[in-house]
């Protein structure tokens, strides 16, 4: 299933951080004081540097200096004050009495187990690896690699959806992109450890470092599980060596993006075609998917696969002890004993930059809340986000869908035939998901204990996987949500072609009631146009309405629109994130694209609230116009080390947030207005080289 999420931090792929959450709150504060009226502090601004030199800079360069990156942490934005604010909060629920001493079994006694499990340093000492020596008993008893796929199967099943890639490969359910109305198996690359391919063999300095510092994490947790050195080294030999054939064969992320070379349907006898020593019958039912449900598979990468299966026939059994071995331990550090929680902290300093650990009780909070998060979300819900500010939300996206409506009536690139096709895709289009779902999940099946946290950790994974699996061969559940509502997040599915706007991200500084229209448009209304954009993107422009991989754009317009990806693509390309590390545009299309849209539906959908009424006098010396932009750009304000950048660069599909501001309202007329931005200034763009899409 394809979601696309406007905030894609790299560090959420990465199986050897210490952190454990798909939203991570932030440390230990105290809630931060309410946004003033104006939504603008003036200690944000940068006056200094003229907004026709570096507007982001102008617009949040205060904020940056107010707020740079923590030692615990690689990334500091917004988002991460709200996710501060709201882990007091979020903790504060999973020590009240209503969790700690609610009946035993009962889905709060869950959320308060798992917290108190997570929090009892000196019991996951105590227990130390002992969770894990079952699973390792199985990987010794391989005799053959004909036995390589139940212990694939058996790691796959201690891997939940978000939660790193299982061993060899990927497999969850999706909805089938040519019938939009049932669920099949997903069949993807995955197989390594570290969040982009190229790690593994480009040979920049950066890689080489990543690489060498991956090697010390994996020899180190050897080391640590009872090998001598000379085993430890023969070890991680293995694991990098099959790793980096996987990568070898594996497409690159900007590769990953086109939907449709990427769906390969296959019945069994073609994958037993295509992997031949791959035991199939056997994987399928160590993950408990049935025969009848495993009929059509989604293939993504075919050659991956066909990589794997010559793996499996030309390497020895004791190697792939070796990699199933570290796949069972990587990224476990938080339920393991403070030596292999070190080892990890050690790998991501080098990847993320993080110079301290974080404390415990984020680390604490953000597991629980990725294991049991709707049963956290839907307390958060009752306690922090009535009712009528999901209704007030509801009504800015219904104003930024009727933006989106009108400018596809207008759109001049776009014939008749086309224009009829994106109107039925868009009525279409569900905006219902916002704030917190109607039905919530059933945790009842998953089983927790107070004294053993890594055997939590791994039944949460089975319960999340196994609810996955399940879904397989159904019809698809439209009203399902994938991720909890206290997420500080946003959301575009195509194959369901619905956007999801949780109750997290409907906060201040994106959502303030307390502000004026112009900057909460700039804001929430920039973040909801952005999602609802995502649609029409490149990718989303591939599915129709009922979210089938159809083209509906005629051939010519097809034609023109691609045109005027190009231009976002060579922008991107032409941006300079440190020296001679570019952004990838083929990789950051559909979010830069996606920000350009957004931003400009929100501007309209301002424009048409406004219409009407008489004209504002400036707020604080800005007029409403410089207020949606400068709104806007608050939105991303953010600090990064540039370890961080760098792993994003590489491996996200989000650009970095300096970029979104600047290349964003630099295509747009309405900014130059704004501003009085004159030509041979750093922000001026010239009118023929805006890209112009929406």
């Amino acid at each position: 299933m394809l979601v696309s999420r406007r905030f894609v931090r790299a560090l959420f792929a990465l199986p050897l951080v210490a952190t454990l959450g798909a939203a991570q709150p932030g440390g230990d504060a105290s809630p931060a004081p309410s946004t003033p009226v104006n939504g603008l502090p003036a200690e944000n601004f940068d006056t200094a540097v003229a907004p026709s030199a570096d507007f982001y800079r102008f617009a949040v360069g205060g904020w940056m200096a107010h707020h740079p990156v923590p030692p615990d942490r690689s990334y500091f934005g917004v988002d991460t004050e709200i996710e501060q604010r709201d882990e007091v909060r979020l903790q504060a629920i999973l020590v009240s009495p209503d969790v700690t001493e609610a009946p035993p079994g009962s889905e709060r006694r869950k959320l308060g187990d798992y917290y108190a499990a997570c929090s009892d340093v000196a019991g996951i000492e105590r227990e130390g690896t002992a969770a894990l020596q079952p699973v390792f008993r199985r990987i010794d008893a391989l005799a053959a690699p004909r036995g390589l796929a139940a212990l694939a199967a058996a790691g796959a099943r201690l891997r939940s959806p978000d939660d790193g890639i299982a061993p060899l490969f990927s497999f969850y359910s999706e909805q089938d992109p040519r019938d939009a109305t049932r669920v099949i198996g997903s069949l993807s690359q995955g197989g390594i450890a570290l969040s982009s391919r190229d790690y593994y063999i480009a040979t920049d300095e950066d890689s080489r470092k990543v690489r060498a510092a991956y090697a010390d994490a994996v020899r180190a947790t050897f080391l640590l599980l009872g090998d001598d050195a000379s085993g430890a080294e023969r070890e991680t030999r293995a694991v990098l060596d099959i790793e980096t054939r996987i990568a070898r064969a594996s497409r690159t992320a900007d590769a990953l993006r086109d939907p449709v070379a990427n769906f390969h349907p296959m019945s069994p006898a073609q994958l037993r075609a295509l992997a031949p020593h791959f035991d199939w019958n056997a994987y399928f039912a160590g993950i408990g998917l049935a025969a009848a449900h495993a009929t059509r598979i989604d293939v993504g990468q075919p050659e991956v696969v066909a990589e794997l299966d010559r793996l499996i026939a030309s390497e020895p059994v004791a190697a792939w002890k070796s990699y199933l071995r570290w796949h069972v331990v990587y990224g476990r550090g938080v339920a393991l004993p403070k030596r292999f929680e070190e080892v990890q902290f050690a790998f991501n300093t080098v990847l993320q930059g993080t110079r301290v650990e974080p404390p415990r009780t984020r680390l604490c909070t953000s597991a629980t809340n990725r294991v049991l998060g709707f049963a956290l979300g839907h307390i958060f819900v009752d306690r922090y986000f009535p009712p009528a500010a999901r209704e007030r939300a509801r009504a800015e996206v219904a104003a930024i869908k009727a933006a989106l409506q009108a400018d596809i009536q207008t759109l001049p690139w776009m014939s008749a035939p086309s224009r009829a096709a994106a109107l039925v895709k868009l009525s279409k289009l569900n905006t219902s998901k916002v704030g917190y779902p109607d039905r919530w999940r059933d945790y009842s099946t998953m089983r927790i204990e107070r004294d053993d946290f890594l055997a939590d950790v791994f039944a949460g994974a089975q319960f999340q996987f196994d609810r996955e699996i399940a879904k397989i061969g159904k019809p698809v559940d439209r009203s399902d949500w994938d991720f909890p509502p206290q997420t500080v997040d946003a959301a575009y599915d195509p194959a369901l072609n619905q956007i999801t706007i949780p109750a997290g991200i409907l906060q201040a500084p994106f959502f303030d009631p307390n502000v004026d229209d112009a900057v909460n448009f700039g804001g929430i209304g920039a973040v909801v146009g952005h999602e609802l954009t995502h649609g029409f993107d490149d990718e989303g422009s591939q599915y129709d309405g009922d979210g089938n991989l159809r083209a509906w754009l005629a051939p010519a317009d097809a034609k023109r629109f691609h045109a005027r990806i190009a231009c976002i693509i060579k922008q991107a390309d032409a941006y300079e994130v440190a020296p001679g590390v570019h952004l990838n545009g083929k990789l950051v299309a559909g979010e830069a694209t996606a920000d350009l849209g957004g931003t400009v539906l929100a501007l309209r959908a301002l424009e048409a609230a406004e219409r009407d009424k008489p004209q504002p006098a400036p707020l604080d010396g800005y007029t409403p116009q410089q207020r949606f932009f400068l709104g806007y750009a608050l939105s991303w304000a953010a600090s990064e080390r540039p370890e961080f950048e760098r792993n994003q660069v590489r491996s996200d599909p989000h650009p970095v947030p300096r970029y979104r501001t600047n290349a964003t309202v630099a295509d747009m007329d309405e900014f130059y207005a704004a501003f009085s931005i004159p030509p041979a200034t750093p922000m001026y763009r010239a009118p023929a080289d805006r890209c112009r899409i929406w």
